[in-house]
């Protein structure tokens, strides 16, 4: 039995060109030596207001924790839809010794009207390059 319609061939469908764009970028890092981190377990998309603010410093009155800017998932504003990636740093170096390089990939989400040049899922690229003093200048930047 088969569906009409729908054929068999590999040819069918394209990669979205975000995601290609995502993975050439990712695979720059890697080539460098960066490890990925984009597993659920230390890139969660809901974050708790700690790793996306508190550790952050965010003062508690700055405008990216207005209801009106960031999706909150509880009433007390404890959970919500992450903003940025940066999150995933915060929890690497809590789990990392330096030396450590890293790039952390991933949608990020923010209450932004929708026009030809915002949209409120969105996606974003930090890295993060941890040595000794002395070890990582930027020279090593500028080669990335």
């Amino acid at each position: 039995v088969t569906m009409p319609g729908l054929t068999q061939s590999p040819n069918v469908g394209k990669r979205h060109p975000l995601s290609i764009t995502m993975e050439k970028a990712v695979d720059i890092f890697l080539s460098l030596g960066y490890d990925t981190v984009t597993e659920c377990a230390n890139s969660p998309e809901i974050e708790t207001d700690y790793y996306c603010f508190e550790a952050l410093n965010c003062p508690k009155d700055h405008p990216a924790r207005d209801m009106q800017d960031t999706f909150y998932l509880t009433e007390d504003m404890g959970q919500l839809l992450r903003t940025h990636t940066s999150a995933v740093q915060i929890r690497q170096l809590g789990k990392r010794k330096p030396p450590l390089r890293i790039v952390a990939p991933g949608r990020v989400y923010r209450k932004d009207d929708i026009d030809a040049t915002h949209s409120m899922i969105f996606h974003q690229i930090e890295i993060l390059a941890l040595d000794e003093k002395g070890k990582l200048n930027l020279g090593h930047l500028k080669g990335t």
